[in-house]
């Protein structure tokens, strides 16, 4: 099974994935967060992401998902992608988790674009009569 990681500034992550266990009613093993914070030492996070990289990975690769291109988070995350192995997608949201962690059965590039859809599909201006 594909494994995931949250690397987010502050708590987005961690806020992330307490709606996800929510809706899913229980805490998902192949899912960890790290925060990233102004005061960090960046070199000290690099070495956690790597270790979770690691944990999550069962052989079927990890999705990081990040929520800012071009932020710090987003930069750092760089030097971890292995095409095909670990790949990072920036602008996390709940619908790209919660199809992320509903897909069963997938190789890492089909969900990767399952929650690139997913994504565009719930980003919708909602109008008083909807």
């Amino acid at each position: 099974m594909v494994g995931y990681l949250l690397v987010t500034h502050g708590e987005i992550g961690s806020s992330l994935a307490d709606c996800v266990y929510h809706i899913f009613n229980k805490k998902i093993s192949r899912l960890d967060c790290i925060s990233i914070n102004p005061t960090d030492d960046i070199d000290k996070k690099k070495i956690a992401i790597s270790q979770k990289i690691k944990k999550n990975n069962s052989g079927d690769g990890v999705i990081i998902f990040t929520d800012i291109i071009g932020a710090t988070p987003c930069n750092i995350l760089k030097d971890f992608i292995i095409k095909n192995k670990v790949e990072v997608l920036t602008g996390v949201n709940a619908a790209m988790l919660i199809k992320a962690l509903s897909s069963k059965n997938k190789d890492l590039n089909n969900i990767i674009q399952d929650c690139i859809e997913a994504a565009e599909e719930n980003i919708l201006q909602i109008a008083p009569d909807d």
